[in-house]
């Protein structure tokens, strides 16, 4: 469809541009031909003008005489007695009136510049200067009120210009023509004309006409490769706006789909949140009240009966505490782990180096024997929860003050540094250590890799990397075993 209607309108403008175009080459021919023709009329005026001044000045001083030859004979139509007149040495002279004397400059005209003067009336005086068809209708003109007659005409010789102007009457006229009511000063006695050819003119038209054409082809031609052109760029951009709808439809589509499938995720996550909440209430509350009831019991029976137990049943009993606190503390740990995926971050800034150090001074409190060396990093803040972020540093530092305690003098080291462009903080220890074969396992919950030298329930690392994570960060961990390990993690 969109590829039809680009077709429809590339036809549409072509033809407008056709229109246009030969509308144009018609004007501008006709405006050319008609400039020329001007040109032809100016140099027919031109000659009138010259032909006419020289007519005044003759009528002005009553003719001229010139002596009688084979080419200048007497005017039998000039009514004057001193038409003829002889001079004491006996040389005849003739007068030249007006009308003669532009019937001897046509003729002379004609041989030199093959140009006709003719003068006419609808009432010739002599009847060589009766009109022909032509400067019959210019003598109706001149009647009518036109200034001057003019065309272009086919004669025996190609084409001819023509141009005609009216003769007026004045006091000078009257010597040679009589007075009469329609011949009073100021009255148009006949007309005057000159004829030429017109192919000088013609040449020069023909030429601007073919350099007319050519630009006007030229225009045509460039205006239809550059409509072409943009028809095809427009082609395809409306392809490309087309494959881009689709595109969007279908990204649209997907959209849908994927909030389908993210709104039967987010169900299915409830639903398994819903369970996880019902097996918390389990865990606190079924596996609590028993695991309450061994401890309860088993203290009773070392305080109250303990006396008349021998050695091993009193470690019976104490293995049973034993394992009820640690038990305890495993279904705590679970507890906070589950916690952590349904509890809402409220970031601050939370300065994590005295964080560290109290909690460092937390643990001398509570293990004085040690002999622990500790370097924290001053002024090390980040923007993150505050007390998920104690989460974190509690159980690093537990786990390095954990590790080493099989050392005289254990080193425990808390910092910040730049990897990449990137804030980087860290916990690192002189401690156990461990395999880096083994680093992928480090963060699973119940996995330990030193599960028979240290105690732990195996959650801490787990609910630290999962805190991390709610934060947008990362963690990871370099170590060798005996030689102890660093913790890393980001912070964003």
């Amino acid at each position: 469809m969109h590829r039809n209607s680009i077709v429809s309108y590339s036809y549409l403008i072509l033809a407008l541009l056709m229109v246009v175009t030969g509308l144009s080459l018609w004007f501008n021919l006709r405006l050319a031909a008609e400039h020329y023709e001007e040109l032809a009329a100016q140099m027919g005026r031109s000659i009138l003008r010259s032909i006419i001044a020289t007519r005044q000045w003759n009528a002005e001083h009553g003719g001229f005489y010139l002596p009688v030859s084979d080419t200048i004979r007497p005017n039998p139509y000039l009514k004057d007695p001193r038409r003829d007149v002889e001079t004491t040495d006996g040389l005849k002279l003739t007068k030249i009136n007006p009308a003669y004397m532009t019937r001897l400059l046509g003729e002379e005209l004609r041989k030199i510049q093959d140009v006709a003067i003719h003068i006419t009336s609808s009432v010739p005086v002599n009847p060589a200067n009766r009109p022909d068809e032509w400067e019959e209708q210019a003598l109706r003109g001149f009647e009518e009120g036109k200034p001057e007659i003019w065309s272009v005409e086919h004669g025996h010789n190609g084409k001819m210009f023509r141009l005609m102007t009216p003769l007026k009457s004045d006091a000078a006229c009257f010597s040679c023509h009589e007075m009469t009511k329609h011949r009073r000063p100021g009255s148009i006695l006949g007309g005057i004309s000159v004829s030429f050819p017109y192919a000088p003119f013609g040449r020069t038209l023909a030429v601007v006409r073919v350099q007319i054409v050519l630009i006007h082809s030229l225009f045509f031609v460039l205006t239809t490769a550059v409509l072409i052109f943009f028809s095809r760029v427009n082609g395809e951009l409306k392809r490309e706006i087309a494959e881009r709808s689709r595109a969007e439809e279908h990204a649209r589509l997907a959209n849908t789909e994927l909030e389908r499938r993210v709104a039967e995720r987010t169900a299915e996550l409830e639903a398994v949140n819903r369970e996880l909440e019902t097996f918390n209430y389990s865990v606190s509350h079924d596996l609590r009240t028993p695991l309450t009831s061994i401890y309860g019991f088993g203290k009773i029976l070392l305080d109250d009966y303990g006396s008349r137990l021998d050695d091993k049943g009193r470690g019976y009993v104490e293995r049973i505490l034993t394992a009820g606190k640690r038990m305890n503390r495993l279904i705590e740990s679970l507890l906070s782990l589950a916690r952590l995926g349904r509890e809402e971050i409220r970031r601050e800034p939370v300065d994590l180096s005295h964080m560290a150090s109290m909690i460092i001074e937390e643990f001398r409190f509570r293990f004085p024997e040690r002999n622990v060396k500790t370097t924290i990093a001053d002024g090390v803040v980040v923007n993150g929860d505050r007390r998920l972020m104690r989460v974190v540093i509690e159980n690093l530092v537990g786990n390095a003050w954990k590790y080493t305690g099989d050392k005289e003098t254990a080193v425990i080291e808390f910092g910040r540094c730049e990897l990449t462009g990137e804030a980087v903080y860290y916990i690192r220890d002189n401690g156990a250590g461990f395999d880096m074969s083994r680093a992928h396992r480090l963060f699973t919950p119940f996995e330990r890799l030193h599960s028979s030298e240290f105690e732990g329930s195996g959650i801490g690392l787990a609910t630290v990397r999962r805190t991390i994570e709610r934060h947008g960060g990362r963690i990871w961990a370099d170590a060798m075993a005996g030689e102890g390990a660093t913790f890393y993690f980001t912070v964003p």
